[in-house]
């Protein structure tokens, strides 16, 4: 607690040395506060070498000083939405809004905020991130606060080598490929062939959910040339599944410099390989009893 409070105090000399001398008066936040927000599982601190250099509280709805707004309207007033208070970092931590940003949208696709007129830091950074404003609300105290929110419909792309998986996302990854090709194809065949170690993993979220995923295997693990397999989208119809190959495409470059990619696809869907660049090179061929075609992209 006395990091955060001392974050706090920080912050609040920010904001003064910039012109904002009325927001978050003497004593708050108080340590009662923070509590709270920790209690209700919403209060995280930012770590920078063990060290705390930031924190904010995001909540879920209702927020009840968001109930009425005056001279404008929320952007979607019907579902539910996470909101941001009391973000605070020290003077020489870089990178703490976007980082925030990153982390909350991962969990929530739609997010409010509010601050105060006078708060011109803080208006830049919520404005540079996408939000809108939408009006003025006022705290239980009277006092005015400006309002933005920001509908993100964008999923969040993850890149990870296996050993930087953390053991909750292996789950998930697993459990996903499990819920595709056993239960929806009836694919009862071994999913964990050994390459999964050696390959680089990418997938989509939106609001914490996964939408999509895929890995990149080396030359020489799943098939002699650099291969994507274990393609997956879990939302059909918006655009995810050629979003995840793309995104597997740079990152076979990144990681192996490829310039000749092969897939082993599901001859139904030739077509989704060829929006993505891909040719068939075989024969059609039989895999765990579907009916697959090799499919090559090459780098022009």
């Amino acid at each position: 607690m006395t990091s955060i409070m001392q974050v706090m105090d920080a912050a609040k000399k920010i904001m003064r040395q910039s012109g904002n001398m009325r927001q978050w008066g003497e004593g708050y936040p108080s340590e009662a506060v923070i509590m709270s927000d920790i209690e209700k599982g919403g209060g995280f601190v930012i770590e920078d070498g063990g060290n705390v250099v930031g924190y904010l509280a995001f909540l879920p709805s209702p927020e009840p000083t968001y109930q009425k707004i005056y001279d404008g309207n929320w952007l979607d007033d019907e579902k539910p939405y996470h909101v941001i208070h009391r973000i605070a970092s020290l003077p020489d931590a870089h990178g703490i809004f976007s980082s925030i940003m990153n982390f909350c949208f991962a969990r929530e696709s739609n997010i409010r905020i509010d601050t105060h007129r006078d708060n011109a830091i803080m208006q830049h950074n919520i404005e540079k991130h996408g939000f809108t404003y939408c009006g003025i609300i006022y705290l239980a105290n009277g006092d005015e606060r400006l309002a933005f929110q920001k509908l993100n419909n964008e999923p969040i792309l993850h890149k990870k080598s296996f050993h930087e998986l953390t053991v909750d996302e292996l789950y998930e990854l697993l459990r996903v490929r499990s819920e595709v090709f056993v239960v929806e194809q009836d694919c009862v065949y071994q999913d964990l062939d050994g390459d999964d170690q050696k390959a680089i993993h990418l997938w989509l979220t939106l609001a914490d959910k996964v939408v999509a995923l895929a890995r990149v295997c080396p030359a020489g693990t799943h098939m002699s040339e650099i291969s994507i397999g274990r393609v997956i989208t879990t939302e059909r119809g918006k655009g995810y599944g050629k979003q995840i190959m793309l995104h597997a495409i740079d990152a076979a470059i990144e990681y192996f410099q490829a310039t000749h990619i092969d897939i082993e696809a599901q001859e139904y869907a030739k077509g989704f390989y060829e929006s993505v660049g891909f040719k068939q090179s075989s024969d059609t061929f039989m895999l765990d009893g579907i009916p697959h075609i090799r499919m090559t992209w090459k780098k022009d």
